[in-house]
């Protein structure tokens, strides 16, 4: 077993916005602050993806989020500051019946998490499987047997998986506490990302809500201004669909999401991949912005289930736990 010894006082699990929101703040205010998440990179449903190939070029998509509000006027004024920065621009729909403003990562939406991670001690590939209160300090274990200590813990993750770290941690709730957690369930969604021959048929700016059985979203990278060398599309299938055929062969989705995608396509298919978000949106909210545990030491849980299900509530969640920690 390798140890990183480590006098960071906190250590962030969980590279999504929440948890890299959080630990902004924190390393602004000269704490020493340690990100660490499962994923092959950092930004959670901040997720983009890349398909080459030779003849019809590189498709680059947005398959998680796909854009963000902001209604808080903290959120608003980080946006601002993103905007100067030229990391985030704005991204109108041409929603008749919505007069808000859509916002989008300029290059994609995982560069806001990336441009957040410039400055941070960030580990990816890293899976924190458990952690114990030792000589005053956490000492997390990861599935690959290094140790990361650390003051405090924020944890980010989706609460089925916050609480499944705790089980295995030894970590008890209060019962009313754990009900009210247990009781916050997500929608799934499986995402589609499909490149094409030809430019498609989705109308500028390039994103859609639908109504369908089958999808709920549907956007062209290309319009929406990140994929300028290739047609890439992104489906989002209804939850009710993702529930149904979660575990079905990826061909009979594909091919199902397709057809009901056809009438905005209106060009052959290259290539596509299938990516399931077990954890996709919360249906319902803690209420509350985080939680904190302080036996046997300080936790402090947040994310996207706490104040509202979205990029801003996450980012706000965020913020709230630092301020708690600096507090």
């Amino acid at each position: 077993m390798t140890q990183k010894a480590s006098t960071s006082s906190c250590l962030v699990i969980g590279g999504g916005i929440s948890g890299l929101i959080a630990a902004t703040v924190l390393r602004d205010r000269n704490m020493q602050v340690t990100v660490v998440d499962k994923g092959r990179a950092i930004g959670g449903r901040m997720a983009t993806r890349r398909i080459r190939n030779s003849q019809y070029g590189e498709g680059i998509f947005d398959y998680g989020a796909q854009y963000f509000t902001a209604q808080d006027p903290k959120f608003q004024a980080l946006v601002n500051s993103w905007i100067q920065e030229g990391i985030v621009k704005e991204w109108s729909l041409n929603q008749q019946i919505s007069r808000k403003v859509y916002y989008r990562g300029v290059n994609s939406n995982r560069s806001i998490a990336q441009h957040l991670a410039e400055n941070l001690d960030v580990h990816t590939n890293i899976k924190a499987i458990s952690f114990a209160w030792q000589d005053d300090h956490w000492q997390v274990l990861t599935a690959n047997n290094e140790t990361f200590l650390a003051d405090v813990l924020i944890l980010t993750p989706p609460l089925p998986q916050t609480l499944e770290l705790l089980d295995r941690s030894q970590i008890q709730l209060p019962p009313e506490t754990r009900h009210r957690l247990e009781e916050i369930v997500y929608h799934p969604c499986i995402a589609l990302l499909a490149l094409l021959a030809q430019p498609s048929q989705i109308p500028s700016p390039g994103g859609m809500h639908l109504d369908g059985t089958l999808l709920s979203w549907i956007a062209c990278n290309q319009k929406k201004g990140i994929s300028p060398q290739g047609n890439a599309v992104t489906l989002h299938a209804t939850s009710e669909f993702s529930k149904i055929h979660w575990d079905i062969d990826n061909t009979v989705i594909a091919n199902q999401l397709l057809e009901a995608a056809s009438p905005w396509l209106g060009s052959s298919v290259i290539d596509y991949q299938v990516h399931r978000w077990r954890y996709s949106q919360p249906q319902t909210v803690y209420g509350e912005p985080y939680l904190v545990v302080t036996k046997p030491g300080p936790i402090v849980i947040c994310g996207d289930a706490f104040i509202q299900p979205d990029v801003e509530g996450a980012v706000l969640s965020g913020l709230a736990a630092a301020e708690y920690l600096l507090g």
